[in-house]
């Protein structure tokens, strides 16, 4: 009671001196009684404010530091007060010219500085500096000490400080090394000597920033400084003020190289009382500690200590006990400024533990290092001194990491590692970084983020740790709500981008904790494999759980997270450019390692990536010129990438797909022959035509060679070229390189320029696709033209080459002997006819579209042509001659008939009648007819949607159009993408997530899954097929399951629900899909926005939900469309659709002030048949008049009416059923009977 009675008086002492300020100020009495007054107010309450030992360094207003203190309440009562102020700064301290008066304005002004705005004072009020300079230097005392105090104050704000930088400019240090500085510096932190906590406190500040300078650090450490520092009492404000004493001296590495080589019980004292701030002091120490650990863990003198005093788990406890990471409240009682300072903590304990597991890093790569040369011999390599400090770029930890995974044993035991999951750090982590990613305000999110990656990412160098990402995690939702998720989603969250938007450190940092999971050393699998394999009779032990069960682990995880398609998406990332090459590398290395999971080599391989050449496609170039080092390592992991999934080798740089791999395969593999008298039918024609018949008649008979000549030499006519060179069809890749070979030995005999086929290529693997060539001449365009020259020297008949001296018509230079000699010397072994011959062969055989592994001898006179592939009883494509064949091949006229039959009919669509449906305002009915089954027609209300909250959250794919449905024996269902059984009530599987919104649908056959452009294999989970003309479509699926209709999906990013309502989900077009191959049959554009559609159960009509009127209208109204399957679309029914599209338009021009409701209530379904049928009888009427140009011939309307009389019989005993779906309300009903 009496400390509030005192708090009391005060406010109402200062009140007093106010007023009765107010009344005197203007009257010219003495105001030095009443400002001196106010000042021992201030001073009073300020050492009451001290003694609830706030935090020194925090330059809060003390009203903020600690709402309840009453010199926050003074300031207030002070500040509010305007004329005071004014009164204070411009008359008594800039104006007058009294000391006394001044003196007293100066005491006042100082006391209230720590609630003082310093930049209103000291920047808007022009020559308050000056004159407190002034008095700094001349005033007598106690005005000199509160100017020089006034001017401290103004000085800490840089923009001040910067104005009179010019009159600083001369060197202090060395004045304040002359002046004893140090020594007095020695004198004013001790305690014992000043006996006054504040001076000491002070004298430490001025301390730290001397100590940023080289040779004063040195002097102070090398003279007992730092054993003076730690003679200061704990806990004391001054104890604070030693935690930034020791962090500025821990920025001069030469400083702290001493510090680590005091005595030991010295740096042991050192760390002890850092740790001890680290824990006990207040918020600004505990930070300065923890920087200072950030930067000292480099020297592992003090690295070791503090792991001898349990630092690790020290440190941790710093975010371990922060309010804002429980999950429960997120520290919803703390203010702002407690938010933000725990966020600060949060900041600094990651980055101190970054440093921490990289100094142990570089120890444990020393020890790994040494173990391998013990054993496999070398020169042991001493490690540096442990008073030096170790520091590595971000290149060198990676590398480190790198080499740890591959050559560390497989039990990797790393100390600190195993301290950290005892203390359940992993999932801490994986929480901040969860929970960070939502603090939108925070200045430092990125970098927090980004400090605990780092350390996640070199932990996971063991496998223990990597096993940890693949537990579940309790984290927060979008709604605050606590859920379960793994620990690598949250890691695949952050490397997609989906929180941090082209943070391209945030992404690699997250990246390669991918990499050091999934790109691990696999080999040790075969060596286990032959240890489990061993004799019979012994007693086989149990297999450990060995990194190689992690390895597949961790496949199995970041594949079921959906992992492939953040890493998919990341090879194509743009942005930031500057970043985006090594990102593409980092998510490229990360494929490379997923893909030795043959689940996952099989995913991959049906995907666009490799099946249409997209990944070649971005190995062209980079996204930025100078990262061209990125994209060459890039380059380097697509093409191992490309080698896993194909499982053959590849040139660098071409463009193949995988079908192209295995079409090359094929022809790699085949045998080429050839009728040799066919060779040497082509060689008698040749030596005839260049005049040599002798020659070509001693052919003849030796061979026994006909002596007409063939019959199909016209296919191949030589050409006589006698100064060119070889040349062959231009064949960039040829299997073994004969076109090298060639290309070589023309370049030397020939006088003319060498072609461009002459210039030696590198010989690809056997596995690569020979490209066929652009163009040939002759008659045949399959064989290429061989030419030859008149005459070859050989380089084997000891004849010298002659050496060409005259400059040919082009300008090449003349060969000197010493060019000759060295072409000469390189030359390779001449090619053998046989193998010219075969290789030619082979390349017409690449050019096969389906080529075979076994063919029949080539001919050298027809060109080669491997048959397509067509069943003996193949149905034509033509529809006369299929349907004229299905008396002999029942039913469809052969094989595949049913498919061209689909093809044809389910590629058109005509409008057959438009049906108007009454709105249902409220979605509160559903009307529903059968034609099977009592009752006909039935009308349901709707009650309550309820939504099911499910414990396995972390199977959940959170696709935006999720929507749950069975497979036709209604034995399983798919819902957001996994496949459970209604049965056992488990999930079954999984599926791979490769887009956003569409949650996939069972084929009719039961056999497969659609997820958007992906076909899923139900009997063994393989990925089919990829069609990419299924994009964002929404599947339905004819009766007999053999046509899909597709609408595609629209992006949706209005935020207003009426706006959302209003806009249809579907285009204005639908597709048709043959539902057993997946190839698009066609595409019908309506022309009116697409709200759903369905089909009838004979695959007759589809009914299209359409909209009808302007988008704008907040009444829109809903028109369902009957398309006629197969039917053509004639120029009459579009014109009949831009007549009806007018109508409408003028009647809701007509009708737009009417009331809709009453409107609608009046509406009735067969007044708008007779109307309809009103219209097409005038219609009729003004085609017979001539008005109608486009009405039908009376030939024309005979034999449509023959039509129906024809159809009456069939179309009597059939009920036409059609789906109408309401506009508003997503319900089905069954509606029209004709």
């Amino acid at each position: 009671m009496t400390t509030v009675a005192v708090h009391v008086d005060s406010k109402a002492e200062l009140t007093t001196l106010l007023e009765q300020w107010e009344k005197e100020h203007g009257s010219g009495q003495d105001m030095v009684p009443i400002l001196t007054r106010m000042s021992e107010l201030i001073e009073k309450e300020t050492e009451e404010y001290r003694k609830g030992d706030p935090d020194p360094f925090d330059d809060r207003h003390p009203g903020r530091a600690d709402p309840e203190c009453m010199l926050g309440h003074l300031l207030r009562i002070l500040f509010k007060n305007d004329d005071f102020m004014n009164a204070l700064v411009n008359a008594y301290v800039m104006t007058s010219r009294e000391p006394p008066l001044n003196t007293a304005a100066c005491r006042l002004l100082l006391d209230i500085m720590p609630g003082l705005e310093t930049a209103v004072v000291f920047q808007e009020k022009e020559g308050i500096v000056e004159n407190l300079f002034k008095w700094a230097r001349e005033a007598d005392q106690p005005l000199r000490t509160y100017s020089t105090g006034l001017l401290g104050g103004a000085m800490e704000n840089q923009d001040i400080a910067a104005n009179y930088r010019d009159e600083n400019s001369q060197l202090l240090l060395p004045i304040f090394m002359q002046l004893g500085s140090r020594e007095l510096m020695m004198f004013y932190i001790d305690l014992k000597q000043t006996n006054d906590v504040l001076l000491t406190f002070e004298a430490l500040k001025h301390l730290a920033s001397l100590l940023l300078h080289n040779k004063f650090a040195t002097e102070f450490v090398a003279h007992g400084g730092v054993q003076k520092l730690l003679e200061i009492p704990r806990p004391s404000m001054a104890a604070t003020g030693v935690s930034m004493c020791l962090y500025y001296l821990s920025y001069n590495q030469d400083a702290m190289e001493r510090v680590c080589m005091h005595p030991h019980n010295v740096l042991s004292d050192v760390v002890n009382y850092t740790l001890w701030l680290m824990e006990c002091s207040h918020a600004s120490g505990c930070c300065h500690a923890t920087m200072f650990f950030s930067i000292c863990f480099s020297f592992r003198a003090v690295l070791e200590l503090f792991d001898r005093y349990d630092g690790l788990r020290r440190l941790v406890n710093l975010i371990s006990t922060l309010e804002i990471l429980n999950l429960e409240d997120q520290g919803a009682l703390l203010s702002d400024d407690e938010i933000f300072a725990s966020r600060q903590t949060g900041k600094h304990t990651c980055m101190a533990l970054r440093k921490y597991f990289e100094a142990h890093l570089a120890i444990k790569l020393e020890q790994v290092k040494q173990s391998l040369q013990r054993t496999e011999g070398g020169i042991l390599v001493h490690p540096q001194p442990p008073y030096k400090a170790c520091s590595y770029t971000h290149e060198q930890i990676v590398e480190m990491m790198e080499f740890l995974i591959e050559y560390g044993p497989a039990q990797l035991y790393w100390e600190p590692a195993e301290v950290f999951l005892k203390l359940s750090c992993v999932q801490l982590l994986l929480q901040l970084i969860s929970i960070a990613c939502n603090w939108k305000t925070y200045y430092a999110r990125n970098d927090t983020v980004r400090f605990a990656l780092d350390v996640l990412a070199i932990l996971t160098v063991v496998p223990k740790i990597q096993l940890q990402l693949a537990e579940s995690v309790d984290v927060l939702d979008e709604a605050g709500s606590t859920v379960s998720t793994v620990g690598i989603s949250i890691i695949l969250g952050v490397a997609e981008g989906e929180f941090f938007i082209h943070d391209a450190e945030i992404q690699k940092s997250a990246l390669q904790i991918i990499i050091n999971c999934v790109c691990g050393p696999d080999n040790r699998i075969s060596s286990i494999g032959k240890f489990i394999s061993g004799t019979p009779r012994r007693k086989l032990p149990q297999t450990p759980k060995s990194s190689e069960h992690t390895l597949a682990k961790m496949w199995n995880v970041v594949q079921s997270n959906n992992g492939i398609k953040v890493l998919l998406s990341l090879l194509s990332i743009k942005m930031p450019i500057t970043d985006a090459d090594q990102i593409r590398a980092l998510a490229c290395k990360a494929l490379v390692g997923l893909s030795r999971s043959s689940t996952v080599r099989q995913i991959i391989s049906k995907l666009p990536l490799f099946s249409s050449c997209q990944i070649q496609q971005l190995m062209k170039e980079p996204v930025l010129q100078d990262k061209r080092s990125d994209h060459v390592k890039f380059c380097k992991y697509a093409a191992e990438l490309i080698e896993r999934v194909s499982g053959k080798p590849l040139l660098i740089g071409t463009d193949v797909s995988l079908a192209r791999l295995q079409k090359a395969d094929v022809v790699a593999q085949s045998r080429i022959s050839f009728p040799e008298k066919e060779l040497l039918l082509l060689i008698r024609n040749h030596l005839i035509s260049k005049g040599l018949g002798e020659t070509a008649t001693v052919l003849t008979k030796e061979a026994d060679l006909p002596m007409t000549a063939a019959s199909h030499s016209s296919a191949f006519t030589p050409v006589t070229a006698a100064a060119s060179p070889v040349s062959l069809p231009r064949t960039p890749r040829i299997a073994n390189g004969i076109a090298t070979r060639l290309g070589s030995h023309a370049s030397v005999g020939a006088t003319a320029p060498p072609a461009p086929t002459a210039h030696p290529q590198p010989r690809p693997p056997q596995g690569s696709l020979a490209l066929p060539g652009p163009s040939y001449a002759g008659n045949s365009p399959l064989i290429g033209r061989i030419s030859f020259i008149r005459e070859r020297p050989s380089p084997c008949n000891g004849r010298k080459i002659r050496v060409l001296r005259q400059k040919s018509d082009h300008g090449a230079y003349s060969q000197s002997p010493a060019i000759k000699k060295q072409l000469d010397r390189h030359l390779p072994s001449p090619p053998t006819l046989d193998s010219i011959i075969t290789e030619y062969l082979r390349e017409q055989h690449a050019r096969c579209k389906n080529p075979v592994a076994t063919c029949p001898p080539f001919s050298l006179f027809t060109p080669h042509q491997c048959p397509e592939p067509k069943q003996r009883r193949q149905a034509p494509i033509n529809f006369t001659s299929r349907l004229n064949r299905r008396a002999s091949f029942p039913k469809y006229g052969g094989v595949d008939g049913g498919c061209f039959d689909r093809h044809l009919i389910f590629s058109r669509a005509g409008l057959k009648a438009s049906v108007f449906s009454g709105q249902e305002e409220d979605g509160s009915l559903l009307l529903t007819s059968a034609t099977w089954s009592q009752p006909l027609s039935a009308l349901w209300g709707m009650k309550s949607v309820f939504d099911m909250n499910f414990s396995s959250n972390y199977l959940a794919n959170n696709y935006k159009r999720n929507c749950a449905t069975f497979n036709p024996t209604d034995d399983l269902v798919l819902n957001d993408g996994v496949l459970w059984d209604v049965r056992s009530a488990q999930a079954i599987h999984k599926f791979d997530k490769f887009n956003m919104n569409i949650s996939g649908v069972f084929h009719p056959n039961g056999l497969e899954v659609i997820i958007n452009t992906e076909i899923w294999d139900l009997r063994t989970f393989h990925l089919l097929h990829t069609v990419p003309a299924l994009d964002q479509c929404r599947v339905v699926f004819n009766h007999t399951g053999t046509v899909m209709y597709g609408a595609m999906l629209q992006a949706d990013d209005e935020d207003d629900l009426m706006e959302e309502r209003m806009k249809s989900p579907f285009g204005s077009s639908f597709r048709t899909f043959n539902a057993t191959d997946y190839k698009p049959i066609a595409t019908i554009d309506v022309k009116r926005n697409i709200f759903d559609l369905c089909t009838d159960t004979k695959d007759c009509y589809l009914a299209v939900i359409e909209n009808q009127g302007s988008m704008d209208a907040l009444n829109m109204d809903t028109v369902c469309r009957l398309y006629e399957v197969g039917r053509q679309r004639l120029a009459e029914d579009e014109d009949e659709e831009e007549d009806q599209e007018e109508e409408e338009q003028e009647e809701e021009d007509d009708d737009e002030d009417d009331d809709d409701t009453d409107d609608l209530d009046e509406l009735d379904t067969d007044q708008l048949l007779e109307a309809e049928l009103e219209e097409d009888d005038n219609n009729e009427n003004a085609g017979e008049d001539g008005d109608n140009d486009f009405s039908p011939s009376d030939e024309e309307l005979a034999n449509l009416l023959e039509e129906g009389e024809d159809g009456e019989d069939e179309d009597s005993d059939a009920d036409e059923e059609v789906e109408l779906i309401l506009g508003d309300s997503n319900l089905s009903i069954s509606a029209l009977e004709d």
